[in-house]
């Protein structure tokens, strides 16, 4: 099953909801307008993340390639699958010790880079993004 309606709704529920806690008593379809000029949008960048393991570099990047971030080999110490808690949350995150990009779910492969920060890509392939790129470190 797709997530996006569920997503699409639960944005604008939350822009309207914001818009109503900042202009109390404001009409509703002037609301809506907003909700969907902010929500729809910002859906269609944050709901599709796709991650590439080069010769070179390990990149992630939302919709249609930005945001993006791209990470050398020569930077990246380890990575292992993890799995983020329900706090994590979706999109870009700031999270202890470095950041995250996720979409959706909880599983992730956290890279630890040379500089101690971590990074964590969301994924429904845990295992086999862990793998591809250990393959390209030779940790494997």
């Amino acid at each position: 099953m797709s997530r996006r309606p569920i997503a699409i709704i639960a944005a604008i529920a939350v822009t309207l909801i914001i818009l109503a806690v900042i202009f109390p008593g404001a009409s509703l379809v002037p609301a809506l307008v907003i909700a969907a000029f902010v929500a729809i949008p910002m859906l269609f960048i944050f709901t599709r993340l796709t991650t590439t393991v080069g010769a070179n570099d390990v990149s992630a990047a939302f919709g249609r390639g930005w945001p993006k971030r791209t990470i050398r080999h020569a930077d990246i110490v380890s990575a292992t699958p993890v799995r983020n808690t329900w706090w994590h949350g979706w999109g870009i995150r700031f999270i202890s010790g470095g950041s995250m990009y996720n979409v959706a779910g909880y599983d992730a492969v956290e890279l630890v880079l040379a500089t101690g920060k971590k990074f964590r890509i969301g994924t429904d392939q845990p295992a086999e993004l862990t793998h591809a790129i250990n393959v390209r470190l030779g940790t494997r």
